[in-house]
């Protein structure tokens, strides 16, 4: 009887052991087909993300040649406009060799289309005689006294300045009024006591 008993306990193992491999395949099977699902989902975002990375790629290269175009097309425009200029300082040379005092007239036609040009495209130009010096847009060259205007008044401008959209493109160098002479003299006296 014994013996029986064994025999069935073996064959109670064997069946246990049986259903825990079934447990197990399944788990295995229920685990791949996980497995597989994830795959499927890493390839499709993956993929996903490749179409991403290529659109942004054009996306960035179609702006960049959008704006070198624009840049150009700029170009293009100011390019047009100098050549205007140019065309009437050659008239200006055809006119001086036939009329001497027609020079002038071209060269100051000249000056006008530029300057025209120059206002077009928001350039300002900064010309202050007589008025107040101001350090942020003029240079100051060098001071000289004045019995006709008052201290720190522009007296003359040597160089134009010119402002771009409120920014200072290049300040106007200026000769500034040091005052009347008798009173820096008076002034001079005054610190040396």
């Amino acid at each position: 009887m014994p013996k029986k008993k064994e025999a069935k306990k073996v064959q109670i193992n064997i069946e246990q052991n049986e259903k825990e491999e079934e447990a197990k395949d399944t788990d295995r099977e229920n685990k791949n087909v996980e497995l597989g699902k994830l795959q499927d989902e890493y390839n499709r975002l993956k993929n996903d993300y490749l179409r991403l990375l290529a659109d942004f790629d054009n996306y960035r290269k179609r702006m960049q040649k959008e704006i070198e175009d624009t840049k150009d097309a700029a170009k293009h425009s100011i390019i047009r406009e100098f050549l205007v200029i140019l065309d009437n300082l050659e008239k200006a040379i055809d006119m001086a060799y036939q009329h001497k005092d027609a020079i002038i007239e071209g060269i100051e036609l000249s000056i006008k289309s530029f300057k025209d040009m120059l206002k077009k495209h928001g350039i300002e130009e900064i010309n202050p005689k007589e008025e107040t010096f101001n350090p942020n847009i003029h240079d100051a060259l060098m001071t000289q006294e004045s019995d006709k205007l008052p201290k720190n008044t522009v007296i003359q401008t040597i160089e134009k300045g010119y402002i771009y959209k409120d920014k200072l493109i290049r300040p106007a160098k200026v000769i500034v009024s040091a005052g009347k002479k008798e009173e820096n003299q008076q002034n001079n006296n005054t610190e040396e006591e």
